[in-house]
């Protein structure tokens, strides 16, 4: 059994893969599947889930009313977005501005009459937003002030979209550039002010429309809206292509990759894939004796789970069930899931294409999201992945190749590896220093067994007399308070009644009540108010047993001069006495110790931070290139590179990929550490207290291919771009293409000219490949001038 130890772990172990028949290995790629057509008429079943799906968008994005406006809502990244209503505020009548503001651009002529006029600009169109601010009291006035401006500052280059009641169809992109103060009105604390919103895409964008090529993959549309509509088309292949785009009525189109009459081959078949639609064609990794090869400063919780994340993604269910305790160390623990085998080819050359995300909600976190690789064998080759540091949010991206982590070490010392934060000019502008502060950790942890060395009670009854002259109120009222408070110094001790740990000092409050009573009024009642205290304290020792110490204390009372001036107190008696008794052991009781710890925290987020990315590792010969690229929120790629390196591979060493594995880390920090837990009982699972809670990142993983390269020579000449299960983008916005979301661009014919759609006017559209080999999907928001 391999194990890979270092001075900060726990070892962990690994296995021989589970499949050892190279099931799922589909290196051939046949294109024996039928033709599909592209269109098919939707079942009533499918029509009856999308009628209940539109009936819950339209609760979770209903309409603003007349006097309302809906910030941030975006319903392809599902966010419901921010109510005016929610916030508090009524809104007045908005007036939609004709045109965005216009400046002329003009020139003197000398000796011409008049100017010379040259063209207008077109800018951004303000709306002026008169709102109320309604609050009843100053808690409710300061409540949605507050939650105005959490709301309304917007934070970052990115501009919000808002959607107003009175024209609820259409979407406008934009900033609030004026936010003035509040103005009362007369003297409630309703107030008035009038807001500014400017969007600088001055169109108004009807709700997004989805359709779908007919079985011609043909397409005749006539756009709503009266301006420019720009599409995004998306291609499903059925088989493989050698390239794919569209073509309108007037002879513009988008053509990628090489036409079919090029003699073209295969030179980079897909011999393994696999979408992230089902957590079964993965194996579950819970007891690491049975493989024979080790994580890296990590082992796999048996009790930890995974689940799906929307319908492309795997993420962390929980990282483990019965936790582990915090030690110091910086072993992570969590689920690991191994792919079936596959086969790269005789050539030994591959791509592994895969899609990690990381992002972190609390900076002292230690995560961890991993790509394992394999051979035929079951060993280790090396790994990738996105990972916390632990007292900083700056987080790291690790490439790294070995079988254990000795061997990852020396190679990336000869440079054979990657640790960073990216290595473009964008990564590393990313990171933002903001400097170090410490965090205070407050420790209470539950002691078994406490002895009592020393108890000091106090209790303390007083009675005051509320009375006037008794020819008036023939009824007094006798008030009581009685107050019981203990002082405890403990130690706690072990079974032999060694202490273990220093004494802890308590004072508590055990009873604090008042009562009143109906008594006879009689003259200078009041006379009768009296205090008493009464003390005793108890000392426990080994030698002399129990000692006790008492006194008390009876006092008089005589109200000052003056309504509600208070009382002034006399003792009319004292006593004191003492006894002990040599017999008496100490009094042992459940008790807390609390300390508080210090720990260093580094305030840097780096692109690291909060990252979704494509890692795509490429094989050819002795060279290892890796490629990392952010991915947006739409799931294409933003087009900004974190990573672009290529390593030699040393002689001798062993890099021809045969699995995968998937592992989701986390370190116990010391808010991890556990002060309580109350064991299971009856169906009641145990429970657990830490010093404290915090979010846990969040990791997933989405999509992984793995193609084997032919040659290298081979792939400078025209090739398969695309093949079966794949999926293509046209985005005619950003004039970018993309194949499995990642940009595929250098397979643009420079002839593209990316045509668009005009709002009311009919337009007919033909694609290709043919239906038999992908079907075509489409969908744009028709814009207003």
């Amino acid at each position: 059994m391999a194990t890979d130890f270092t001075n900060e772990m726990l070892p962990g172990d690994n296995v021989n893969a589970p499949d050892s028949s190279f099931q799922q290995d589909i290196s051939n790629n046949g294109n024996e599947n039928p033709p599909e057509m592209a269109y098919t008429e939707p079942s009533e079943g499918a029509k009856q889930l999308k009628a209940i799906d539109d009936e819950i968008k339209l609760k979770l994005y209903p309409d603003p009313k007349d006097d309302e406006f809906v910030i941030g809502r975006n319903f392809e990244a599902g966010n419901i977005g921010v109510s005016s209503r929610d916030l508090g505020i009524s809104v007045g009548h908005i007036t939609l501005p004709i045109a965005p503001t216009i400046a002329e651009i003009s020139q003197n002529v000398s000796g011409m009459y008049g100017q010379r006029w040259l063209r207008n600009n077109y800018g951004a169109k303000v709306f002026n937003i008169p709102i109320t601010v309604i609050a009843a009291n100053s808690d409710e006035y300061l409540q949605n002030i507050e939650a105005m401006s959490k709301a309304l500052i917007q934070i970052g280059n990115s501009e919000a979209p808002i959607v107003f009641g009175t024209f609820p169809d259409r979407t406008f992109y934009g900033h609030f550039t004026s936010i003035p103060d509040p103005s009362y009105i007369s003297d409630s604390w309703d107030s008035a002010l009038t807001l500014q919103f400017t969007a600088s895409d001055p169109h108004g964008y009807l709700p997004q429309v989805i359709g779908q090529a007919d079985n011609r993959n043909k397409l005749e549309i006539m756009p709503d809206g009266n301006d420019v509509a720009k599409p995004t088309y998306q291609f499903t292949f059925s088989s493989d292509s050698n390239n794919f785009g569209y073509t309108n009525s007037d002879g513009q189109n988008v053509f990628v990759g090489f036409p079919d009459d090029v003699n073209t081959q295969d030179l980079m078949p897909v011999v393994y894939r696999d979408p992230i639609q089902d957590i079964g064609t993965f194996t579950q990794v819970t007891d690491m004796s049975t493989q024979n090869w080790a994580l890296s400063n990590a082992d796999v919780a048996s009790d930890a789970a995974v689940k799906m994340l929307g319908k492309h993604a795997i993420t962390v269910d929980k990282f483990w069930t019965v936790p582990k305790d915090y030690t110091g160390k910086t072993t992570a623990y969590g689920p690991l899931l191994l792919t079936k085998k596959f086969n790269t080819g005789s050539t030994g050359d591959y791509r592994v294409s895969t899609r990690i995300s990381h992002q972190q909600f609390y900076a002292r976190a230690y995560q961890r999201t991993e790509v394992y690789l394999l051979d035929k064998d079951g060993n280790r080759i090396g790994r990738m992945g996105l990972y916390d540091i632990g007292d900083s949010n700056n987080g790291t991206l690790k490439v790294m190749f070995g079988r254990n982590t000795d061997e990852e070490n020396a190679n990336y010392a000869k440079g054979f590896g990657y640790i960073g934060p990216g290595n473009t000019t964008w990564a590393l502008d990313q990171t933002q220093n903001k400097g170090g502060h410490e965090v205070t950790l407050t420790i209470k942890m539950d002691e078994p067994i406490m002895s009592v060395d020393r108890q000091v009670t106090l209790d303390f009854s007083q009675n005051l007399f509320d009375g006037n002259n008794p020819k008036f109120l023939p009824d007094a009222v006798r008030w009581n308070h009685f107050t019981r408070t203990v002082e405890k110094w403990k130690t706690p001790r072990d079974s032999s009644g060694r202490a273990t740990g220093p004494q802890v000092y308590s004072k508590e409050v055990e009873q604090d009540r008042v009562t009143s009573q109906t008594v006879p009024n009689g003259p200078d009642i009041w006379k009768n108010s009296t205090q008493d205290y009464h003390r005793w304290t108890q000392v426990w020792n080994s030698a002399q047993g129990e000692s006790l110490t008492w006194s008390t204390w009876h006092n008089v009372g005589t109200p000052n001069p003056g309504y509600g001036n208070g009382w002034s107190w006399r003792s009319t008696d004292y006593q004191r006495g003492s006894s002990w008794d040599q017999g008496a052991g100490r009094v042992n009781q459940p008790g807390t110790i609390t300390t508080t710890v210090k720990e260093f925290m580094y305030d840097a987020p780096n692109i690291i931070t909060n990252l979704w990315a494509n890692f795509q590792l490429t094989k050819i010969g002795n060279q290892m290139h890796v490629l990392v690229n952010q991915i947006a929120g739409s799931g294409l790629e933003s087009g900004n590179t974190v990573l672009d390196y290529t390593m030699t591979i040393p002689d001798g060493f062993n890099a021809k990929v045969a699995q995968i594995g998937y592992y989701f880390g986390k370190t116990p920090i010391h808010e991890d550490k556990i002060v309580q837990t109350t064991p299971a009982q009856d169906d009641k699972p145990a429970s657990y207290q830490f010093v404290q809670s915090y979010q846990d990142d969040r990791l997933t993983v989405t999509d992984l291919t793995v193609q084997g390269i032919t040659t290298a020579e081979a792939l400078k000449k025209a090739h398969t771009i695309i093949h079966a299960g794949d999926t293509a983008t046209i985005d005619t916005e950003t004039e970018n293409v993309y194949i499995n979301g990642q940009i595929a661009n250098k397979y643009l014919s420079p002839a593209s000219t990316y045509p668009l759609l005009k709002g009311g006017q009919k337009e007919s559209i033909t694609f290709f490949p043919t239906p038999d080999k992908a079907t075509v999907k489409y969908n744009y928001r028709p814009a207003m001038k």
